[in-house]
C-alpha cells in the first residue's frame, strides 16, 4: 500500500508542472515565434524521454543486483531536486538541460513496477499491476487539475516548486514505510558479474518479449504525439470563442485531468477482462479504440468536445499499460524482471523521445493534425499485436 500511495503521489507531482511546460515557455520565457516555441516544446519533451530511454535499462538492471527500493528512492529524490531547480531557468536552454537530466535520474513508474512484481505473489501479479497502473492514473488525474490552478492563481514557477516538495514526500514514505529489499540467492546459481550493461538475452529470445517491447514503443509513440501541444491547441480553441480573459492553465488541466481519470477507471476495468479473453486479444481491442476515437478529435470547435473525445480515447489507451506490464510479468524469469523492465521503460521512453518531435512537427502545419497522427500510429499498433496474438495464445 506504501508503494501504491507514494507511486500516487509522484504522478500528482509530476502532473502538477509538465502539462503547463508549453505555457510556461511562451509566458515566462518568452518565446513568441509560433515555429521556435513548437520547436523548443519538441526538443525540451524529447529530451528527458531520450536520457530515461538509456539509462532505465542500467537502473532496471542494478535493480537485479542490489535493491529495487533504492532505485525508487533514486528516481523520487532525484526529480525532486532536478524540478525544483526548473523554477529558476531563464531560458529555454537552461530548461532543455535539466529536463535531459531529470530524464536520467528518474523513471518513478518503471522502478515502481519493478517493486511491485518482485513483491506480489505470482498469482496475484496481474491483480497487483492492474492496482499500480490504477493509482498511477489516479495521480495523473489529479495532477494536471491541481497544477493548472495553481499555474494561474500562483504563476507556473510555483508549480515546479510544487512538484519537488510533492516528489520528496513521496520519497520519505517509502523510505518510512517500505522494507528493504535483497534479492534472494537461489542454491546453484553463479554469482552474477557486476555490470553497469544490461542482458538482453532474455528477451532475444523470446519471441513474446520481443513483440510486446515493439507494441509498447508504438503505444508510447501514438500516446505521447499530441501531449507537446496540447496546451497550445486548447489556447487557440478557448481565444477563438471568447474574448474575455480565461485561465488557460486549469483548462489544459481539467481535460487532461479527465483523460487521466478514464484512464485510470480502464485500469481497473481491463484486468477482468483480459482474464476472460486473454492479453493479447484484449490489447488489440483498446489499441483499435484508441484509434478510433482519436481521428474525430482532428474536427473538435470546442474544448468539451476535445475533453470527452480525450476521455473515451484514454479509456482504450488506459488500459494497453496493464496488459503489456502483465504479459512481460507472466513471461519473463522473476530474477530477470528488474532488467526487463527496465529495457521495456527504455523501449517506451524512445516512443516519448520520438512522440513529441512528431507532433510538434505535424504542429508546424496544423494542431489538429496531431490527433490524426497519433490514430495512425495506435492503428499499427493494433494491426501488428493482431498478427502476434496467435503466437502469443497461451498468454
Amino acid at each position: 500500500m506504501a508503494i501504491l500511495g507514494a507511486e500516487t503521489l509522484a504522478m500528482v507531482g509530476f502532473g502538477l508542472s509538465m502539462p503547463i511546460v508549453p505555457l510556461f515557455l511562451q509566458e515566462d520565457i518568452g518565446i513568441t515565434d509560433p515555429v521556435a516555441l513548437n520547436a523548443w516544446v519538441g526538443a525540451i519533451q524529447a529530451s528527458a524521454a531520450i536520457s530515461l530511454a538509456v539509462f532505465a535499462p542500467i537502473w532496471g538492471h542494478l535493480s537485479d543486483i542490489f535493491s529495487r527500493r533504492t532505485m525508487l528512492l533514486r528516481a523520487l529524490f532525484g526529480g525532486a531536486i532536478v524540478i525544483s531547480l526548473s523554477a529558476f531557468v531563464t531560458s529555454p536552454a537552461q530548461f532543455l538541460v535539466l529536463r535531459t537530466i531529470q530524464g536520467s535520474l528518474t523513471g518513478t513508474v518503471a522502478a515502481a513496477t519493478v517493486l511491485v512484481a518482485g513483491i506480489a505473489p505470482a498469482a496475484q501479479v496481474a491483480f497487483a499491476l492492474g492496482m499500480l497502473t490504477t493509482m498511477i492514473a489516479v495521480g495523473n488525474s489529479l495532477g494536471p487539475v491541481f497544477g493548472g490552478l495553481i499555474a494561474d492563481l500562483f504563476g507556473y514557477r510555483v508549480a515546479f516548486f510544487s512538484t519537488g516538495i510533492v516528489l520528496a514526500l513521496a520519497a520519505l514514505i517509502v523510505l518510512k514505510f517500505v522494507d528493504k529489499d535483497v534479492r534472494p540467492k537461489i542454491e546453484g546459481e553463479k554469482p552474477r558479474k557486476f555490470s553497469l550493461l544490461p542482458d538482453v538475452k532474455p528477451i532475444k529470445s523470446s519471441a513474446i518479449l520481443m513483440s510486446i517491447m515493439l507494441v509498447a514503443f508504438i503505444i508510447s509513440t501514438g500516446n505521447s504525439v499530441p501531449g507537446p501541444t496540447l496546451p497550445l491547441f486548447l489556447r487557440e480553441l478557448i481565444v477563438g470563442v471568447s474574448d474575455e480573459p480565461v485561465l488557460i492553465g486549469s483548462s489544459v488541466g481539467l481535460v487532461m485531468g479527465v483523460g487521466a481519470a478514464f484512464t485510470a477507471l480502464a485500469a481497473v476495468l481491463v484486468g477482468k477482462f483480459a482474464g476472460k479473453i486473454g492479453y493479447w486479444k484484449a490489447l488489440f481491442i483498446c489499441l483499435a479504440g484508441g484509434a478510433f476515437f482519436s481521428i474525430p478529435q482532428t474536427f473538435v470547435s470546442t474544448v468539451f468536445q476535445l475533453t470527452v473525445l480525450r476521455a473515451v480515447s484514454s479509456f482504450f489507451i488506459g488500459g494497453t499499460g496493464t496488459l503489456t506490464n502483465a504479459i512481460v510479468a507472466v513471461t519473463a524469469d522473476r530474477n530477470n524482471q528488474g532488467t526487463i523492465y527496465g529495457i521495456k521503460s527504455s523501449v517506451a521512453s524512445a516512443g516519448m523521445a520520438l512522440g513529441p518531435i512528431i507532433g510538434a512537427s505535424s504542429a508546424m502545419l496544423s494542431y489538429r493534425l496531431v490527433f490524426f497522427v497519433s490514430a495512425v500510429i495506435f492503428a499499427l499498433g493494433a494491426i501488428l499485436t493482431k498478427i502476434n496474438t496467435p503466437k502469443a495464445s497461451s498468454v
